[in-house]
């Protein structure tokens, strides 16, 4: 059976032209479109996003009333409703990884390469793929955790916030639009490492173990270290500013550090895809 690759190449190739950008990302959106991993995946990110943060807003609920004065007051449903974004960035993650490391183990990079002689224009084109929808996909899923969230807890009396709320509309749509930093930076190693498990286990080992070992650190290593690292620079500008998160760092260089972090991971990428053999 002809690959969407190996038709683009062909019908190119007869139509006496080069591939051109647009036939690559063409391409590559019908590979996605026709896999049936990539609604399963997706559909499960946000669905299991949702529901875990309505079943932590139901155990919140149930228990509220056995809580200390201190942990009453400091409740925040803002952030109790954004529990269920670390199902979402996982999936989103392995999803990003799988655009890439997928071809690689069944051999279709191969095709791709041959169609696309410009290799880069494959990274470049799964780069943009990924990035839409896993925007998609953020935004979609952090404003149903928040609606979600929000109504459960005010099921049960509980304080609640709304989309009114400047810092609440500030942290949805920044924890949304940065979703696919990782996915991004999981189709750059899945280029460089061509291993699914390797490049999924440095991805999340990069936005997970921060995190793991700050508390283990010393304090001038989590102020001067862990601040640089992209987990820790996305949160400088998405949830600082409702939510006392150890990071030094000013917004706009948050912004800075995602950049250059995506730059190094894309830029690698590319220098390698260009160098070695498929």
């Amino acid at each position: 059976m002809m690959t969407a690759a190996t038709l683009e190449h062909t019908t190119a190739t007869a139509q006496g032209r080069e591939v051109s950008f647009r036939d690559t990302l063409a391409s590559e959106w019908i590979k996605l479109k026709t896999l049936r991993s990539t609604y399963i995946t997706l559909g499960l990110g946000f669905s299991l996003s949702v529901a875990a943060t309505g079943l932590f807003a139901m155990a919140v609920g149930n228990t509220y009333d056995g809580w200390s004065e201190a942990q009453q007051a400091s409740f925040e449903p803002l952030m109790f409703a954004m529990v269920g974004n670390v199902i979402a960035l996982i999936v989103a993650t392995v999803f990003g990884v799988m655009t890439v490391s997928g071809e690689y183990a069944n051999g279709m990079v191969r095709q791709s390469m041959i169609a696309t002689p410009r290799r880069t224009r494959v990274l470049w084109s799964k780069v943009l793929l990924v990035f839409g929808i896993t925007t998609v996909l953020g935004l979609a899923t952090v404003t149903g955790m928040f609606l979600v969230g929000q109504a459960v807890l005010g099921a049960y009396g509980l304080p609640t916030t709304s989309l009114e709320d400047p810092d609440a509309l500030r942290l949805v749509i920044g924890l949304g639009a940065a979703t696919p930093l990782f996915p991004v930076i999981g189709l750059a190693l899945g280029f460089i490492l061509r291993s699914t498990a390797g490049a999924i286990t440095a991805a999340l080992a990069l936005l997970w173990l921060p995190l793991v070992f700050n508390d283990m650190l010393p304090a001038w290593a989590q102020e001067n270290i862990l601040t640089l690292l992209p987990g820790q620079a996305v949160d400088s500008f998405t949830i600082a500013h409702a939510v006392d998160v150890p990071t030094n760092s000013p917004p706009l260089v948050g912004v800075v550090l995602v950049i250059g972090w995506l730059t190094l991971f894309l830029g690698s990428a590319q220098l390698l895809l260009r160098r070695r053999d498929v």
